[in-house]
């Protein structure tokens, strides 16, 4: 039976305490912040009452946390689009209407005292329905702790672990993510501690803000696993709705000057539809009439964000091209462009492969038939869940190389007979050739792996790809099997064969980019799909902000859905060059790649239904 108070008895109670006796309005979070927030003087462009509808693209954003299905938010956005204003009316709106333990965590612990000091508090001062939580003892509110009457909320630095580890919390506020130290003094990453405070709690909610840096930075791959919203707004000419892009903003092609571009106004943005005309003071209403679309169609509790600078309603079309003709000329520059105002991931480009490139490479020959002047076949395997991909290519003089078989399988023993007893008959004679060595991954299922290279142990290596090898070495070998009375390695017991991946990509890549003479073939006809995965990765410069060094690093490219031909194409190039087939010269006459055929049993049963 529910528990009756009368107004009577309500009136004699203090009014915090008679809140706890009414249910929550049900308003979302703009609403709210349209009602009760007030912008403060001295740290806004424009003080005074809050209003949506002056930045519509964060009213979908802020009802996100009003959303009781909705779990976290993750936010990729440009810099000065309202973002953090977005985050401090989510705060304000669960201090009023749904009070809980809150942690706010900023890059740096003075980071946090100067938010609590500059930017929450005059925010709680200056509206009136947020004044009144504020408890009457001054010493309740210290820089890094408000103790409300009905909720705590701290504010911690990403490098104080003790900060993020020792709370329970259900609200968790995450701010310029990208900034965080990888590790949190000599604890775990700092989210990851942060995050383990809210198990207790079944309502919980966490929200990710931040500029983008890179494709490995935290806020892009959290973005990455959200339902991918873009905000997306009508042309006012053709009314198709679209992303505002950088690409479509236009000025005169003969002005380079930055500040003529932004002084007088030169620039417009294209429609990608009709190529009208879009000019500064049509902005306003396409915003109003834009709408967030997520890209993953199903139903998340992980909403995301992306924003750019193009959205926001204090840029002109003409401010952004200055920017860029500004930033340009200079990496540090054109960084913080591409990451600050455009909202997107740096990569700064140096090679790739392409789908054209990889077509003009294909010969007069068939799959699974061996031209004469190949010598010996090696083979490599990715290894996936629940299949497999594989490629084999035939290798002769001076480094020249034949793609001669690549698919997919679903068993182990599809891989014993496509790789180890097929024999492949070469083009203008009866000779025949079997795959001399293969290497196959054991970063996934890496127990299998292992067994499977021990029985074919004359026939296949277990290989491991790592970013970068100590010496520079395309290659090292770690015995692995070791006697677990004694701590001895097992004489001809298994070898991990840890592979430099990026040099192999290079050595790869200057194989398909040969031209005089052309060393690096494909047979007629190959799949789409070999094609695409071939040439789904690029190499690119990630550059540290801070001391300005670089390095290349081969990357999927954003709209690549898988690279898994190209792994088994860069494995059977290290197979290759384990037995040195990569050195064959014409005047090497006593170099003999011949193997007796080892007809053994098959090492597992195949079971229909399972890959295994």
């Amino acid at each position: 039976m529910p528990l009756k108070v009368s107004k009577k008895i309500l009136k004699t109670v203090k009014p915090y305490i008679r809140d706890e006796w009414s249910l929550p309005d049900k308003i979302s979070v703009s609403d709210w912040a349209d009602l009760n927030r007030r912008l403060d003087v001295k740290t806004s462009a424009e003080p005074g009452q809050w209003n949506t509808s002056r930045t519509p693209y964060l009213k979908g954003i802020m009802d996100a946390f009003s959303d009781p299905f909705v779990e976290e938010i993750t936010v990729m956005s440009a810099s000065q689009v309202g973002k953090t204003e977005a985050m401090y009316n989510m705060l304000g709106f669960l201090i009023d209407q749904d009070p809980g333990p809150t942690l706010m965590v900023l890059p740096r612990i003075d980071d946090a005292k100067s938010i609590s000091t500059n930017r929450v508090l005059p925010m709680i001062q200056t509206s009136p329905c947020l004044m009144r939580y504020i408890p009457l003892n001054s010493d309740e509110i210290t820089k890094l702790e408000y103790h409300f009457d009905r909720m705590i909320l701290y504010f911690a630095g990403s490098n104080s672990p003790s900060d993020l580890a020792s709370r329970p919390i259900r609200y968790l506020f995450l701010d310029e993510v990208d900034k965080y130290p990888k590790f949190s003094g000599r604890e775990a990453d700092p989210i990851k501690l942060a995050s383990e405070r809210q198990k207790t709690f079944w309502n919980k909610k966490t929200v990710k803000v931040s500029t983008p840096t890179t494709r490995d930075g935290y806020i892009y791959r959290e973005y990455e696993k959200s339902d991918m919203c873009r905000f997306y707004v009508p042309c006012p000419h053709c009314g198709k709705y679209q992303t505002l892009a950088f690409g479509q903003i236009t000025w005169p092609k003969e002005e380079s000057s930055s500040e003529t571009v932004k002084n007088d106004k030169l620039a417009w943005y294209e429609c990608i539809e009709c190529k009208g005309h879009i000019d500064d003071n049509q902005k306003s209403r396409m915003m109003l009439q834009g709408k967030w679309t997520p890209e993953i169609k199903t139903r998340t509790r992980h909403r995301g964000f992306w924003i750019n600078s193009l959205y926001s309603p204090w840029l002109t079309w003409s401010d952004i091209a200055a920017e860029f003709l500004k930033s340009k000329d200079y990496i540090e520059l054109l960084m913080n462009f591409v990451n600050s105002w455009l909202a997107e991931v740096w990569e700064e480009k140096i090679e790739e492969t392409t789908i054209d490139k990889l077509r003009t490479l294909t010969r007069d020959y068939d799959e699974g038939s061996v031209p004469d002047d190949c010598l010996v076949l090696t083979a490599g395997v990715d290894v996936q869940k629940d299949h497999f991909y594989y490629t084999i290519r035939g290798w002769g003089y001076y480094e020249e190389s034949w793609l001669i078989r690549a698919g997919r399988c679903e068993y182990w023993d599809d891989i014993v007979d496509i790789i180890f007893k097929t024999e492949y008959k070469r083009l203008l004679s009866e000779e025949t050739l079997s795959v001399y060595m293969s290497c196959i991954d054991s970063g996934f299922k890496t127990d299998e792996v292992y067994r499977f290279c021990r029985h074919w142990a004359d026939k296949t290596k277990a290989i491991k790809g790592q970013e970068e090898i100590s010496g520079g070495r395309f290659y090292r070998a770690t015995k692995i099997d070791i006697n677990s009375r004694t701590g001895s390695v097992i004489p001809n017991g298994l070898v991990l064969w840890n592979i430099n991946t990026n040099q192999y990509k290079d050595k790869l890549n200057r194989l398909i980019t040969s031209r005089d003479p052309v060393k690096w073939h494909i047979f007629r006809n190959p799949t789409d799909e070999y094609l695409n995965q071939m040439a789904s990765e690029h190499k690119i410069l990630i550059r540290n902000k801070t001391t300005g060094r670089a390095k290349e690093l081969w990357q999927k490219k954003k709209e690549a859905l898988a690279n898994h031909f190209l792994d088994a194409e860069v494995y059977a190039l290290a197979a290759a060059d384990f037995i040195r087939a990569l050195n064959i010269r014409k005047d090497d006459s006593k170099r003999v790649y011949k193997k007796e055929a080892t007809d053994r049993e098959s090492w597992i049963k195949r079971r229909e239904g399972s890959w295994l």
